[in-house]
């Protein structure tokens, strides 16, 4: 595919460990989910294109060589380090916090049911889908440990506009879930990246 930029082996290591602790994370989740009893009162297929090219980002920026060959002491390899531990950990964090909000509101179709909830605490409180930035987060941390600078350029494209299509399909559900409730919300907070004032 794309060549690989020269990594270090730190490098290569951070960004290993943080894609199998997110991928841990969300399984864990997905085990602690439990089904609704009721059927969902809306749900979107079109979120599955979404999440298909989500998917497609990270399959991107992950498959493909890897030259694991760089000073783990140069400068360079340790600014690159520093970016993979807190892009990694922020991924991780970030999802396992949010993920915890939701609760049985979670699921990777778009969909509400009945006993919806408006979750608007912890980092809903910031951010609208803070999962989505986690997962960005996370595809950052992914390609510069693996040394897949390059492919960066293609791979967040395509995860942005699968991270829009899901937007969108989640927030015509809970605008007709929640109403005038959602909408507000939704002026209040943003979409994907916080103010940071």
């Amino acid at each position: 595919m794309f060549r690989p930029f020269p990594t270090s082996p730190l490098q290569l290591a951070f960004g290993l460990l943080w894609l199998l602790l997110f991928i841990a994370a969300v399984v864990e989740k997905r085990l602690r989910t439990s089904g609704s009893p009721q059927p969902a009162n809306g749900r979107s297929q079109l979120s599955i294109a979404g999440v298909l090219l989500q998917t497609a980002g990270f399959f991107i920026i992950g498959i493909g060589r890897i030259g694991a060959t760089a000073d783990v002491a140069a400068p360079a390899s340790l600014a690159l380090s520093m970016i993979v531990l807190c892009a990694g950990a922020g991924a991780v964090l970030l999802f396992r916090s949010s993920a915890k909000v939701l609760g049985d509101n979670w699921s990777i179709v778009a969909r509400t049911r009945a006993e919806h909830s408006l979750i608007t605490d912890g980092p809903f409180r910031r951010v609208r889908h803070p999962i989505y930035l986690s997962m960005l987060l996370l595809l950052v941390a992914i390609g510069v440990g693996f040394g897949h600078l390059v492919a960066l350029t293609l791979g967040v494209p395509l995860f942005l506009i699968g991270t829009a299509i899901r937007m969108r399909e989640e927030e015509r559900l809970l605008v007709g879930q929640f109403g005038d409730a959602y909408r507000l919300y939704a002026r209040e907070t943003p979409a994907l990246i916080p103010r940071l004032l």
